[in-house]
């Protein structure tokens, strides 16, 4: 998969044009119907947080706001919870509570990038 780079500087001196700026955003749209039709949904904070943004002066890019983005776009290494306000960890079907939980860390979903390739392809799946 590889890395798209956009050129601002080049963008910006091209100037902008009504019709081309309309489908630029409608590309962009499309790749976030993408991205929330195919990011995970377990509270669904991430998909609603996938959301198209101007560029000034001119220019638009997909972005997820939800402050757990990071972690679904890249993955996060095996890692250590613990407490924060309370002694002890617990949730339904637990056996008992624990003071810390190792986690397995999660695997990327590289999900923008992904949506973008996809839209750029005209496909809808993988």
């Amino acid at each position: 998969m590889g890395k798209v780079v956009l050129n601002q500087a080049t963008i910006n001196r091209l100037g902008s044009w009504g019709p081309v700026d309309d489908d630029i955003h409608d590309r962009a749209r499309r790749v976030q119907a993408m991205a929330r039709g195919r990011g995970p949904i377990d509270t669904g904070d991430y998909v609603s947080s996938i959301d198209t943004e101007s560029l000034e002066p001119h220019g638009w890019r997909v972005i997820a706001r939800d402050h757990k983005s990071a972690w679904i776009e890249y993955g996060t290494r095996p890692h250590e919870i613990r407490p924060r306000n309370k002694k002890a960890l617990y949730w339904p079907g637990a056996a008992h509570p624990v003071g810390k939980v190792d986690h397995p860390g999660t695997a990327p979903t590289h999900n923008l990038a992904e949506a973008l390739e996809l839209a750029a392809r005209g496909t809808t799946h993988t």
